[in-house]
């Protein structure tokens, strides 16, 4: 058994950040859609603290996305943080299906927190960075 893993390849690991991204959007898309379509009995009251309990996790999600992992250089560290932000803003759109009388509203904001992680800056830590780099003098 070889201890060490096959190397791969920056594409193919920004390839994973890739599907793990769509299929989770995916996800609560499918979820979103198969409930919508079977009747809901209504809420007899509205409750302040399970209408807006989805708000927590997204406003982590988007604290974690803006300001923490602009900061982070390691690919592991990052991927990590990819996951749980996924996973909060996931969390959002999937208690305001379940717990809120806004269950529409809590899902595009699940969604919009779920677009926020477009893995297009995971490109910053699979190729090398151009910073320093001059151009020659003529």
């Amino acid at each position: 058994m070889n201890p060490n893993p096959i190397p791969q390849s920056g594409t193919t690991r920004r390839l994973v950040w890739w599907i793990l991204w769509a299929g989770i959007l995916a996800g609560l898309v499918a979820i979103y859609a198969a409930l919508e379509l079977r009747p809901w009995p209504k809420q007899a009251q509205p409750n302040a603290v399970t209408d807006f309990i989805g708000l927590g996790p997204l406003l982590v999600s988007c604290l974690v996305r803006w300001l923490v992992l602009p900061r982070v250089r390691q690919v592991q560290t990052a991927f990590v943080l990819f996951i749980l932000g996924l996973a909060l803003a996931e969390t959002c759109g999937l208690l305001g299906i379940f717990l809120s009388t806004y269950k529409n509203e809590f899902f595009v904001l699940g969604v919009l927190g779920l677009v926020q992680w477009v893995p297009l800056f995971a490109r910053a830590y699979f190729e090398p960075s151009a910073a320093g780099f001059r151009p020659p003098q003529n």
